[in-house]
């Protein structure tokens, strides 16, 4: 039983020494390249030569074309990205300490003459992103109020109307998915 104590305690020598020694004197195994086997869907995308990147050259700026836009259109650009970073929203979320709403020195939107004339009343609905700042990006028609005057009316109030952002657990944050409903009545009561 000696003999088989020391043997063990031998092997356990060389090996501390070998790890000791930073693996120097173990010999390293030569590096084998294998196709691992993929599941659909996972792993990289196969890249065909088409999507290859391909460098270009200069271009003279007489070949450049500058594309005319808008103040409308630039301001729709501007008003339909989603903030970098945002929360999805959930009318009952944990942790929420305010909801957002339109913030009190924001003005009204001006019932349209159009929509007086032919006596259309309705509630549109928004669906947008209210940013941390206080404004609506990605702003979508969430549901029609039966008329396109007021739909449009709602929609270009939006663009500049201010609004006081969620908060959780004290911090401003911007959410995405937030339902505004606003309705449009003829007795001057909106």
């Amino acid at each position: 039983m000696f003999a088989a104590v020391r043997l063990r305690a031998g092997w356990l020598a060389v090996g501390t020494a070998l790890g000791l020694a930073g693996c120097a004197a173990m010999p390293t195994l030569p590096q084998i390249d294998l196709a691992m086997p993929t599941l659909p869907g996972f792993g990289p995308p196969p890249i065909s030569a088409a999507m290859e990147p391909v460098p270009l050259g200069p271009v003279a700026e007489s070949r450049v074309v500058a594309q005319p836009v808008s103040a409308t259109a630039a301001q729709a650009g501007a008003f339909s990205a989603k903030p970098a970073f945002f929360v999805q929203w959930k009318p009952e979320m944990t942790g929420m300490t305010r909801r957002p709403r339109v913030d009190t020195s924001t003005p009204l939107p001006k019932y349209p003459e159009s929509a007086i004339r032919s006596g259309d009343v309705g509630t549109t609905t928004l669906e947008s992103c209210v940013t941390v700042d206080g404004r609506l990006a990605d702003v979508k028609l969430a549901r029609s109020s039966g008329s396109v005057a007021l739909d449009s009316a709602t929609l270009a109030w939006a663009q500049t109307a201010k609004f006081v952002p969620a908060e959780f657990n004290g911090e401003a944050m911007a959410v995405c998915g937030w339902r505004l409903d606003y309705q449009w009545k003829m007795d001057g009561g909106r």
